[in-house]
């Protein structure tokens, strides 16, 4: 994401920095036994996390469809990125796999299966449904345009919201029909259900950023959608479903708070690309952390949100010096290209 003039994109790397903090907390477990407020945590601040990457990153790459280089370099980096760390989550997969105590002649298509749709671990479900819906997306916008690619992306959305709202639909053929899906699909949170519509979102951002919808009124639509975001998880919170990943309010205040940060004043001088660098560190590494902390805690005897607390700070501080070290690995590589050409030049 390299600095433009007309976009606060050191905005935009505070909250990713943020929201990638939040995603910490929300894998670390509870962290207080008042449930109001673990809900708010992990089903309302905790969900805005993906989504709000999406968004940006759907609004940076839009340009690009006109661009074949581009979008292909954007996804050779991307894909390569989530190759390493799926070898790094090997292990982890293995682990998972040994618990459920199946046959081992079936890693191998738990792997593939892991690879291109839930992920090594569980952050990583992510970037395959990123990319799928990418490519859904791209293919809708193509052939039938923007209007009918969003009409799409929404109705695949609202089959989503079966799952947070099955506690209402009990016993109706909807429901019915979602837990067939997902007994062979798991879960509705991939590349065709979810990703697409926060993808067209930030597509839509940038083809209508000038538009008196996004110009007028910016914070106060966010505090208007937020609101009523909240509004929505107190209707879930009284009658909780299947899951919780999917909010009817959840793309309309992601894509006011991204247009609200991209126009913003704030920061805007500064240089904060390096929070960027260090989200996708924490967002990628803590996992790691927050299972060795889990293990190393596990004896300890604290109340079950205490021990989440302890697991949260240990993964908050650990994915931190991993991603400093990240970073100093990067400028040292860095200055070392530029003596190099340097030397070339003399």
């Amino acid at each position: 994401m390299k600095k433009n003039s007309l976009y606060n994109t050191s905005s935009i790397s505070l909250f990713q920095y943020l929201f990638a903090i939040a995603v910490i907390l929300v894998h670390s477990g509870r962290l207080t036994s008042y449930e109001p407020v673990h809900f708010g945590l992990k089903s309302i601040l905790g969900r805005l996390a993906v989504p709000f990457f999406i968004v940006c990153a759907s609004f940076f790459l839009k340009p690009s469809l006109r661009d074949a280089r581009k979008m292909k370099a954007y996804l050779v980096k991307i894909v390569k990125t989530y190759l390493f760390w799926s070898c790094v989550y090997l292990p982890y997969a293995w682990v998972f796999f040994s618990s459920l105590h199946l046959p081992v002649y079936l890693f191998p298509a738990g792997v593939l299966i892991a690879l291109f749709y839930l992920g090594m671990c569980y952050q990583l479900w992510y970037i395959p449904a990123f990319l799928l819906g990418l490519f859904l997306v791209n293919q809708l916008v193509k052939r039938l345009g923007m209007v009918w690619t969003g009409v799409i992306t929404f109705l695949l959305y609202c089959w989503g919201l079966i799952e947070t709202y099955s506690a209402y639909l009990d016993i109706t053929s909807l429901l019915k029909g979602y837990q067939l899906y997902s007994n062979l699909f798991f879960t509705a949170r991939n590349g065709l259900f979810y990703t697409p519509i926060f993808i067209f979102m930030g597509y839509y951002l940038y083809d209508h950023f000038h538009a008196q919808n996004f110009r007028v009124h910016r914070w106060q639509k966010v505090a208007l959608t937020f609101g009523l975001f909240c509004l929505e998880g107190l209707i879930i919170f009284q009658h909780e479903g299947i899951d919780k990943n999917f909010f009817f309010l959840l793309p309309f205040v992601t894509v006011y708070l991204v247009n609200a940060c991209l126009r913003s004043s704030f920061l805007k001088s500064y240089d904060l690309q390096y929070l960027k660098q260090m989200s996708m560190a924490l967002y990628f590494s803590h996992p790691i952390f927050i299972e060795w902390a889990r293990y190393g805690f596990s004896n300890v005897p604290l109340s079950y949100p205490d021990r989440g607390k302890l697991i949260f700070v240990a993964a908050l501080l650990g994915s931190h010096l991993f991603g400093l070290a990240m970073l100093s690995y990067h400028s040292w590589q860095k200055e070392k290209k530029n003596r190099s050409l340097e030397k070339e030049v003399l």
